[in-house]
This record gives C-alpha cells, structure tokens and sequence, in this order.
C-alpha cells in the first residue's frame, strides 16, 4: 500500500455533504449531544456476498443525522472514492478492482488511545504478505509495515493495545478460481485452514507477529484488547463459522481469548454464558476513551434489545425494541471527555423494514430501564449493517470523536 502524500489536497478530498433539512424530534436530544452520527451504506454497485452482509466492498457513500443545540438535521454524502479516508472509522472491508481483478482487504480501523492517528491491517491477494497501516484523521496513509502472511484471508477486525497490533488470521480467505471465474465476492471458508491470532509489536524490533492457534471461528467486530502482565486480553463477537456455501453460520459468541507471552497458551471462555436478551451482539463496542486498556462496559444490540454488560459485577441491562424493528450498531459519545467510563449516550439507527422508515435513537447508557432519551425520525431507513461513527462538533470541551478533523470542514 503505497503511502500518501500529505498537505493541502488531504483537506480539499473530504466527501461533500448535502443537507435536507431540520427532522422532527420526540422527546429531547440531551443539549451536550453535539456532532454527527455517521453511517456508510455500500453503494449500489458494490458486491455484496450472499449471506455476508457484513463485509460490503467498496466504494460506499455515506449518510446520516447532525445533532446541535437540541435539533437534528438529515444529510447525505456523495460517492466516496477513497481506501480509508475521509473518515477511517467507516472504511469498506473490501476493495475488488473488478471480475477477475485483485482485490484488498481493510480491517476497521481503530484509534489509538490518546492520539489522532488510526491504525489497520491491510492484506492483498497473491503477495505472501499483510501490511500494518498507520493513517491521519483524514485517512492520509503515513506508515505501511509489512509482514509474512500466505493464504490472503479476509480480515474484517483487528485490535489494538498499548504494546501490540492483534490480528486475527481466520479461515475466510481470498478464492484464486472464484476470482477467476468472476464471482462477485471471491472470498470463502476455508475449513482446513487453522485460525489463529498474531501479536505485532507495536514498537518492534522484528515485523512478524507472534502467532497464537484458536479454535476456527471468524470475528467481524472486535469489541476490545488490552495487555494485562503477561497476557494479551482480546474480546469479540464469533461466529462458528462465515461465508461458508454448506450451511448458515450459527448464532454469535461474545468470546474472550486471554493469550499467555510466557508459555504460548490460550484459554477462551463465553462472556455471557446464558441466553440473554440483546446478548450476545453482532458488535459489541466500549467506551472509545478506554480502548486499549481494561474495560468495565460492554455495549451492543441485536434485533431484540440493546444491552450493557458489566464486566466487573456480571450485571445484564438491556431495552428490548418494540417487535419488528431492526437495531444497527451503536455508537457511544461520552457526556464529557472527563466523564467516567460509560457515562454518555448510545446512538444508533434503527430500521422499520414493515413501515419502510426508520428512526435515530438515543439512549442513556448507563440507564437502558426505560425508553429512549430521543427518537429523531429519518426520511430514510439506514441499513442496520452499514458502518457507523461519532463525528464529535469542533467545541472546546467536545472533540473527543473529531480528533482534530475539523467538523466545520467535513460538512
């Protein structure tokens, strides 16, 4: 992946947004709630493989709802042409130049804790290896590091923490005769491939991850990763098995791998080990303030309510949606950036395929007894699969999300 140049045209690349005016609220949007709740919709053109909804190939455009001074305001985005900008939080998974054309894969970036830099994996068809790609706000590429990787697997998530890049090296790899041929999404399972997840070191004086072997499995969204001594914690959503021809892929697992530097083992145990309500999520999120490091709070919804898991008392509460609505992923602004961890709200969009509407909801997170805060109606029912951020409003005090893209700019 080659590196960008960076400067003055990085600026003038952000997409162009249209606005579509003021959208009617039930009940009140919390006034501390300022910025942009953005979601990218693969474009019409775009492949989408069956039963993989999650991994839409680019290029996408985007849409969403601004939030400010207590109002919301609908918007649309033009086409958006670029790998990871102008936003690397709601980058395509897949790029394909065409049938029979290369491909590339993009994990969803993350950002570094305490910084604006975002980092993902990057893995390309037929070269032997993957890249670690380090990106400004804007997506501008800054740094690519290569490491051996044979087999060009689709790698949807990877996590960071404070010392490692993890990455999640699964059975869904890139189909040479599939691509060949033509098909639409050239990725497949691959049940004889062992799974396993890799420790880059971040700060390395080697560029080849330290490899773990899991159990086959394959994670579209990885909540969260932290060092803890001598041992890399990993939490995610696993399913059994993804585009697999021979059969669906069974319900999710929350799952959590604990990897052990000193003697290579692994132990992998269920976070919610009974049936929940709303447990467990197609992706479950934190707080982004503790991303890296130990977290209290895991938040997700699925189609039958949205929850907060308390890891440190085992405590389950959720909201379950009224029948027929279909939730998509949250995103949690924090009411401050000094805010205690999961003191904010929950934002997402939510599809009422009967009705052909939908709805923006928000929720106090820390307090899902009751409905939501506000309900703002949409012109539009947004796709519960696409990939959704937090543009936080250019405020002094409020640019936990924004990381210094100015949101004036954007839109």
């Amino acid at each position: 992946m080659a590196v960008k140049e960076r400067g003055p045209a990085s600026a003038r690349s952000l997409a162009h947004a249209l606005s579509e005016g003021r959208l009617p609220v039930d009940g009140v949007l919390p006034p501390e709630l300022g910025g942009c709740f953005l979601q990218a919709v693969p474009h019409p053109a775009a492949s989408l493989p069956p039963g993989g909804r999650q991994a839409a190939a680019g290029p996408c455009t985007f849409a969403g709802v601004r939030v400010e001074d207590g109002g919301a305001r609908w918007f649309r985005g033009v086409l958006r042409a670029e790998t990871l900008g102008p936003v690397p939080a709601i980058a395509p998974s897949v790029w394909l130049a065409g049938p029979g054309g290369p491909a590339m894969t993009v994990a969803r970036p993350v950002r570094e804790a305490g910084s604006p830099l975002w980092h993902t994996v990057a893995c390309h068809p037929g070269l032997g290896y993957a890249e670690h790609v380090v990106v400004d706000p804007g997506g501008e590429i800054l740094r690519a590091t290569p490491f051996a990787l044979d087999g060009a697997p689709l790698m949807h998530a990877m996590a960071l923490t404070r010392r490692f890049v993890v990455v999640l090296d699964l059975p869904v790899c890139y189909d040479d005769a599939a691509a060949l041929v033509g098909a639409r999404f050239p990725y497949s399972w691959r049940a004889r491939r062992p799974a396993r997840i890799g420790l880059l070191l971040r700060r390395r004086r080697t560029a080849e991850p330290r490899w773990f072997a899991v159990d086959p499995c394959y994670v579209f969204h990885a909540a969260n990763a932290y060092d803890e001594g001598d041992r890399v914690v990993l939490d995610a959503t696993a399913y059994t098995r993804a585009f697999d021809a021979h059969g669906p892929a069974g319900p999710p697992c929350l799952r959590r791998w604990t990897l052990d530097l000193r003697s290579g083992a692994v132990r992998t145990r269920p976070l919610v080990p009974v049936p929940a309500p709303g447990l467990p999520p197609e992706a479950a999120i934190v707080d982004d303030r503790v991303y890296g490091r130990r977290h209290r709070y895991l938040f997700g919804a699925t189609g039958a309510a949205l929850s907060r898991l308390d890891l440190r008392t085992g405590t389950l509460r959720s909201w379950e949606f009224p029948a027929g609505l279909v939730p998509g992923r949250p995103v949690f602004v924090p009411r401050a950036d000094d805010a205690t961890e999961g003191a904010g709200w929950l934002v997402l969009a939510v599809e009422d395929p009967g009705r052909h509407r939908g709805d923006l909801m928000v929720f106090d997170a820390l307090d899902l007894a009751g409905p939501p805060r506000a309900t703002v109606s949409l012109p539009v029912a947004l796709p519960p699969e696409g990939r959704t951020t937090w543009l936080g409003s250019a405020r002094p005090g409020n640019d936990h999300a924004a990381w210094r893209t100015s949101f004036a700019e954007f839109f």
